[in-house]
């Protein structure tokens, strides 16, 4: 629930600052996530316990990630031919949900068992079995889950550095869609002067 203020007001601020900059979208992207980033550590940094502490700062730095989406989304657009903006959407929505969302959690719970045998053995554990480690599966994903701040600041640098080229890619666009309607309208005058 958190996402959706994000969604919105990323999408107002977006529009807004593209208006005033053609890179607006990934650099409004950018800082949001940079923003969402000390959000997420803080949470996890919360003690045991603290659930409304750890709710709070989640919900917020979860609704300052979601601005990516707004941004980002929108911004592809920008740079793709219009004929061939569903084929862009489509290898994205493959690149982050079939990739990510897929094997995004295989990874983190592979994390998760790894922090898992770190606090067993940390607490002096030297049986390993699953009935074992039970006790320290909650550590273990605790820690996993600082892959989350981690890989936001990534996504943060990759859109800053998106939008370093972003004002190029658009103009270029342009002036081959302006180059493609300007064909049709010398080929009709070129028919003229033949029928002439």
């Amino acid at each position: 629930m958190s996402g959706v203020p994000g969604l919105l007001i990323g999408g107002l601020i977006g529009d807004a600052i593209t208006r005033r900059r053609k890179n607006g979208r990934l650099l409004v992207g950018a800082i949001a996530l940079t923003i969402s980033v000390p959000f997420l550590f803080l949470a996890l940094q919360r003690p045991a316990g603290d659930t409304v502490g750890f709710m709070v700062l989640m919900g917020c730095g979860i609704g300052v990630m979601y601005v990516y989406y707004a941004t980002v989304y929108s911004a592809i657009q920008d740079v793709i031919e219009p004929s061939l903006r569903g084929t862009a959407m489509a290898l994205y929505f493959f690149a982050m949900y079939v990739l990510g969302a897929s094997l995004g959690p295989v990874a983190t719970g592979f994390a998760s068992d790894h922090y898992t045998r770190q606090a067993a053995i940390a607490a002096g554990v030297t049986d390993l079995s699953q009935q074992a480690l039970e006790p320290f599966k909650a550590a273990g994903l605790h820690s996993a889950l600082y892959i989350v701040p981690i890989l936001g600041a990534l996504l943060a640098l990759v859109l800053l550095a998106g939008s370093r080229t972003v004002t190029r890619d658009m103009d270029k666009l342009h002036e081959w869609m302006a180059k493609a309607a300007a064909k049709p309208v010398e080929e009709a005058a070129k028919e003229v002067q033949v029928g002439d």
